[in-house]
């Protein structure tokens, strides 16, 4: 059941593409054998799947661009957001070691918040964000570069708070139930209609069978555009983990995201598992991993967990596995 369960959500979340797609397009083509010459008014059938035709890809056409649109401006805000977590990092360095190790400890946990709760849910980090923030205008400078160093990190912290802004806004428009329900409603009458029209021959079965595939593909982006998944390898998770590294940090994963091919990291990588559903994230447990390959080399190692907790506390574990080593 709990196999069954995590397929189902795979292909609802637009994460399997193959199996859908080749179900439905084998379904429609039998289904056109099967039906034959025994259907309606073929003229009727024709106007029916002309209507629907137009409809559905007026509707797709447009939602798609707006989807689309809606995950640039997200990726671009991302981005942005860890430029300046990056800047405040290197800038705060001439207030010394001890308080860039601190402001690093809060980059490093606000990160891990982002990370922990999807991307649509993006203000769940808020806490972890405003401590950062807090810690950044909490600076005393008490020369003339760092005074002007620390004027620049409240310019950053006001532009971060903006993005943020941004973000949180942006990510809250997804498409709701009801456009869903018309979209699919639109789709399966249309499938309908296509498994009719071929009247029986194998080669027209075959013909609705992959024209009714290619509809399901299409499906299935909207969905991962809608849940700002499309193409985050390049843009949200290789970024992150170049990020990361760059502090001395080793990059902070979901294993669920390592499993479903969604991102695969090198070198020693803080895998995060969550025992307890979505979006219960206090019992998550973290293990250093080793997964070889480039950027094996090890970033600062810590001993706190990557919330701020000691390993044995009750919220989160931190062990250290080699995988390259067959005692682990």
């Amino acid at each position: 059941m709990r196999g069954a369960r995590s397929t189902f959500e795979a292909i609802a979340h637009g994460e399997i593409v193959a199996l859908p797609t080749a179900v439905t397009g084998v379904a429609v083509t039998v289904s056109s054998v099967l039906i034959g010459s025994r259907r309606g008014d073929v003229r009727v059938d024709v106007a029916l799947a002309s209507m629907a035709a137009f409809l559905f890809g007026i509707l797709l056409a447009f939602t798609i661009v707006r989807t689309r649109e809606r995950l640039s401006v997200v990726q671009d805000l991302v981005a942005k957001g860890d430029a300046s977590l990056f800047s405040a990092h290197q800038m705060v360095a001439v207030f010394g070691e001890d308080r860039r190790e601190a402001i690093r400890e809060l980059i490093d946990r606000h990160l891990t918040d982002q990370i922990d709760y999807r991307l649509v849910d993006y203000h769940r980090a808020s806490p972890s964000y405003l401590e950062l923030v807090e810690a950044l205008y909490a600076l005393d400078p008490s020369n003339a570069q760092q005074d002007a160093v620390y004027k620049e990190l409240v310019a950053l912290c006001i532009a971060m708070g903006n993005d943020r802004a941004l973000i949180e806004a942006t990510t809250g428009q997804a498409l709701s139930p009801l456009e869903w329900v018309g979209l699919l409603l639109l789709l399966l009458l249309l499938l309908a209609l296509i498994a009719v029209l071929p009247g029986g021959t194998v080669l027209g079965g075959l013909v609705a069978g992959t024209l009714a595939a290619t509809l399901v593909t299409l499906m299935l982006l909207l969905r991962r555009l809608d849940l700002l998944r499309w193409h985050e390898r390049v843009t949200i998770w290789e970024p992150t983990a170049r990020l990361f590294r760059k502090m001395g940090r080793h990059p902070y994963v979901p294993r669920e995201v390592i499993a479903k091919g969604r991102f695969r990291p090198a070198g020693h990588v803080r895998v995060v598992d969550y025992p307890d559903p979505y979006p219960n994230r206090a019992t998550k447990v973290v293990t250093v991993e080793d997964l070889g390959g480039e950027g094996s080399g090890r970033g600062h190692d810590s001993a706190t967990t990557a919330d701020g907790n000691e390993p044995n506390s009750t919220a989160a574990l931190w062990t250290e596995v080699d995988l390259t080593d067959d005692r682990s």
